[in-house]
């Protein structure tokens, strides 16, 4: 293996993929050893030389800390730059917006299109929130992508029909951000104040502030009022949000 140190990288690539083709227990030993060396070699560069080691933290560190400012501070900003929705969805806000105001519950969908979950999710509503019973109900469903994905994005929004209950599906990297930014687009389509009715979210605080800004989800009631509140001054056009339950 002495030898095997000595070749340089791509005869020794070369020599080291005919042991591999070989198929045999010596090409299985000659790797092994191989990555000991490497492994021994990684390791003692540590002990004896751990400048580059201290630098690379550094660099590692500084890195990270810039990346979480950065999303903080961005963390309200509507990062959708337009709305694009499909023939479904276009015919199901038209319907929604026959009366003076548009009334649409934001809904996580734990099943595969099961309408007693919506059934369930809208008499709850009704209850906690006192949704008018004669006015249209939109059901809007906001799943997370990628969340590394921080820059702006455009939000395609299907319309689909769940047993009779009329939903609204969209992706982005942000969900409270991404219904802000579905609220004023409909707020400038129709003319009309949305309103939005979500849940109180149970848990630690401090836990979803992480988890919104690390995955792109959270508490999203009051990131979303939040989001609205900065890019919406005029509290008589700000979309209204209402947040009930037990």
């Amino acid at each position: 293996m002495a030898i095997l140190k000595t070749i340089p990288s791509t005869p020794r690539a070369a020599m080291l993929s005919a042991l591999w083709n070989d198929n045999s227990l010596r090409a299985t030993l000659a790797f092994g050893l191989v990555t000991l060396i490497f492994l021994y070699t990684l390791v003692a560069n540590i002990f004896e030389r751990p400048d580059g080691i201290k630098i690379a933290s550094f660099f590692i560190v500084a890195i990270v800390i810039v990346s979480l400012a950065s999303r903080v501070r961005r963390s309200l900003e509507l990062r959708q730059e337009r709305i694009e929705l499909d023939e479904n969805a276009k015919n199901l806000i038209v319907e929604a917006s026959k009366g003076d105001e548009i009334h649409i519950i934001a809904h996580r969908r734990r099943f595969a299109d099961e309408p007693e979950e919506y059934a369930r999710k809208l008499r709850e509503q009704r209850e906690y929130n006192h949704i008018p019973k004669d006015v249209p109900v939109l059901f809007l469903e906001i799943d997370v992508e990628d969340p590394s994905e921080f820059g702006e994005e455009v939000l395609e929004v299907r319309g689909v029909n769940v047993g009779g209950y009329r939903v609204l599906r969209g992706e982005s990297t942000v969900v409270p951000n991404a219904i802000a930014a579905l609220l004023l687009y409909l707020r400038a389509e129709t003319g009309k104040t949305p309103n939005c009715y979500l849940g109180w979210t149970e848990g630690n605080p401090f836990a979803y502030v992480v988890r919104y800004i690390l995955f792109g989800e959270g508490d999203t009631a009051p990131v979303t009022h939040e989001v609205l509140r900065e890019a919406e001054p005029n509290l008589e056009r700000r979309p209204i949000i209402h947040v009930g339950g037990k």
